[in-house]
Order: C-alpha cells, then structure tokens, then sequence
C-alpha cells in the first residue's frame, strides 16, 4: 500500500472512530469503547434511570484523586476492576450493536446518530456531574 493512500485510510479510520481493541478478532474487555459521550434515546434514558435506582448502581470513578482533577471520560458504568459494564442488561443500543474495528461499525454508528437520539454526556445525566 502506498503511503499516501494508507495514511487516508487512517484519517478515515479515525474520522469514523474505527480502532482495533480486539484480541485475535474478539472483545478483549479493553473499554476503549466505553465513552462518557454516547447517542440515547428518551427510552434508553429512562430505562438506564429506573435500573440504576433499583439495583441502587454507582458511579465507577476512572481517575485518581488530584489537585486539579481532570474530567474523567470513560463510562460511569464501566467497572474497571472486574471488567464489566454493571447496566449490562440495559445497556443502550450503541453498546449492544458494537462492533470493534469494522466498517460495519462505523456505517452503524451513523444510523443510529440519525435516529431519535441525542449525545449524552454519561456522568451528568445519571450522577448529576459528581466526580
């Protein structure tokens, strides 16, 4: 492959937010796609909002205290230390579909921005911003 071409195959690649995370072509429970920032719907929301209360969920907290503490950006959801999501069963549609390093994944993602949903920034909407 010539550079040029590869190197606008990268800025594709991360212009549609394709990065490979897997091992050997299977979720290697990375989280690299565990983002603060995700399309919801109303529904999705609603749902996420009834389950934390029942199952009285918390906020998974990414960072190390500091002077300045930096905005954590990962999922408020994502258990780090056992490596799961713990609004598994309800998690939105963007994390069920997921697809790790695929073209697939991108035109997928794109659907789904289309549809009735809007950008959630995570932490705020379901921990009102506590850090």
């Amino acid at each position: 492959m010539e550079v040029v071409s590869f190197l606008q195959a990268v800025q594709r690649d991360m212009e549609d937010n394709i990065y490979n995370f897997t091992k050997d072509g299977k979720c290697s429970s990375c989280g690299n796609c565990c983002s603060n920032l995700l399309p919801m719907s109303k529904k999705e929301i609603q749902t996420i909002h009834e389950y934390i209360r029942k199952n009285n969920i918390r906020e998974s907290k990414h960072i190390l205290p500091m002077a300045k503490q930096p905005y954590d950006m990962i999922c408020p959801f994502r258990d780090n230390g056992n490596k799961i999501c713990t609004i598994y069963p309800v998690r939105p549609e963007i994390c069920r579909q997921f697809i790790c390093d695929s073209e697939k994944r991108a035109n997928h993602n794109r659907e789904l921005l289309r549809q009735t949903r809007e950008i959630v920034m995570v932490i705020e909407e379901f921990f009102g911003g506590e850090t």
